[in-house]
């Protein structure tokens, strides 16, 4: 369910963590399968298939791994091999789908399904997501729309998914309040799973059944006026809204204090960043070259990614034969042609101006910029084009991560993946500030607007955020709503 930096095997460019037998029968106990069909998306070593063995309902497996896909072996289920994202189906029955669908950041699908996930989250407004585990929920959630409305999700997540207070989560969040009924929503450890250290949980949502003559028919007790309040958590009624982070009446996230932050990259399979070491010249050069090949082969673009032997990815630290680099070579490929694509884009790469400096926790990157793949979201995040004295904050927090906060002269982050902070410039910040947040500061105090940032590096250090942090799972930087007067500041950097 995790990714990790170390990639040792194909399942982490995936995204496979294979789901117990155990869990699969837990799971499957609480379901009314009656009159379904049954769906598993990723099927993967086919545990939930298997404990699905002895149930006459039509099923159907899907599995994208060839290797796992010819493994598996069962007459009573329709087997396809193939990307989910290509499966559809026509049917008047009701459509559960049932698994542990793959989770990985950016999603392995934006280099194989990129226009199809577009027209997914344009279709139901969830942009700026890159996670697959929400990539493969819409595309349930659009396959049981297209058949009536009538299905159920039973999918194993990371908690941090509902808990996610970005911007860009919540929208999802909304989402999946206005079209579907949380059923319930069961809490796994994720230690029962190999090689899983975060909190899972097992998330069912009943579908919306949508009749233009009748409205939505909810089937749930306790909705009203087609807003659920509560969800059954682990057995227990809780808060809905609370549980998903979406009443936020009780902090201000930065999303509301600031107009504009900047992220870095994500970060491009390192193909826009210098090796360590690398001289500004060298990295121009082979960069130009790589960009200037359009019949650039994987094994050429290996060979061009390195400097004095040394590749920014440790994934290359293996063979050049094995799967797991050819696989990640695929990926960086298609970033090349897609930057390739581009109008007179050469031109940008020989256009020195465009290397900036990036600081590292110890030693200093280039990294190219350009305005004109700035905002391509395949690999690209907002990134300032203009390098400048700012103030930095966590841009991409899970709780158990350090946080960092302060100022640099330019980008600055923990391990050279530009996207682990956001910056703010610090010059002007009066006209980067929102007028809710202006018009919040100026009733609380008559501080300059500027104290804003020595503010936020005070809320870093409280156990209110520290609280904030482990509560929420992944929590992105916010202030409370409640405003700490200047004088129990003092006290408390005293204390």
């Amino acid at each position: 369910m995790i990714e990790r930096k170390n990639v040792q095997s194909n399942k982490y460019i995936l995204g496979q963590f294979f789901t117990p037998v155990s869990i699969c029968n837990k799971i499957l106990s609480t379901i009314d399968v009656s009159e379904a069909i049954i769906i598993e998306p990723s099927f993967g070593t086919g545990n939930f298939l298997h404990c699905m063995k002895n149930l006459p309902n039509k099923k159907i497996g899907v599995e994208l791994d060839k290797d796992l896909f010819i493994q598996y072996l069962d007459d009573s289920v329709q087997l396809l091999n193939m990307n989910f994202y290509d499966f559809s189906i026509t049917t008047n029955k009701k459509l559960i789908f049932i698994g542990n669908p793959p989770f990985r950041t950016p999603a392995h699908s934006l280099s194989t399904h990129k226009k199809h996930l577009q027209w997914l989250t344009k279709k139901y407004n969830v942009p700026g997501i890159r996670e697959e585990v929400v990539f493969f929920i819409l595309h349930t959630i659009d396959i049981i729309l297209k058949n009536g409305g009538n299905g159920e999700i039973h999918y194993i997540i990371p908690e941090s998914i509902l808990k996610n207070n970005s911007k860009f989560f919540s929208r999802f969040k909304q989402f999946l309040k206005e079209t579907c009924c949380f059923m319930n929503i069961t809490h796994i450890k994720g230690t029962e799973f190999e090689d899983v250290s975060q909190d899972l949980v097992c998330l069912s949502l009943l579908v919306k059944n949508k009749h233009k003559e009748s409205g939505y028919n909810l089937f749930s007790t306790n909705i009203k006026n087609n807003e659920q309040k509560y969800v059954a958590i682990d057995g227990e009624q809780a808060n809905l809204d609370e549980y998903l982070c979406l009443s936020n009446t009780d902090f201000i996230p930065f999303q509301k204090i600031f107009k504009k932050t900047f992220l870095g990259s994500v970060p491009c399979e390192s193909l826009l960043m210098s090796v360590a070491g690398e001289p500004l010249e060298h990295f121009q050069a082979r960069l130009c070259k790589i960009i200037g090949n359009k019949n650039i082969s994987t094994e050429e673009l290996y060979q061009l990614l390195q400097f004095n032997g040394k590749r920014h990815l440790k994934v290359f630290d293996n063979p050049y034969e094995t799967e797991i680099v050819q696989a990640k070579l695929r990926i960086i490929l298609s970033y090349v042609k897609n930057i390739q694509a581009k109008e007179n884009i050469l031109q940008e790469f020989w256009n020195k101006s465009n290397y900036k400096p990036i600081m590292g926790r110890e030693i200093s990157h280039y990294y190219f910029r350009s305005e004109k793949i700035k905002k391509d979201k395949n690999f690209v995040y907002e990134l300032n084009p203009n390098p400048c004295p700012s103030f930095y904050f966590t841009g991409n927090p899970s709780h158990s991560s350090t946080d960092y906060f302060g100022f640099c002269e330019y980008d600055c982050n923990r391990n050279v993946s530009p996207g682990a902070n956001r910056t703010v410039p610090v010059a002007g910040i009066e006209d980067n500030l929102t007028d809710f947040f202006i018009d919040w500061w100026k009733k609380n105090t008559n501080e300059p607007l500027s104290s804003i940032f020595d503010y936020i590096i005070f809320i870093s250090k409280t156990s209110w955020y520290s609280d904030m942090k482990k509560n929420n799972k992944r929590f992105y930087f916010a202030i409370p709503m409640e405003f700490v007067p200047a004088n129990k500041r003092i006290l408390a950097h005293v204390a």
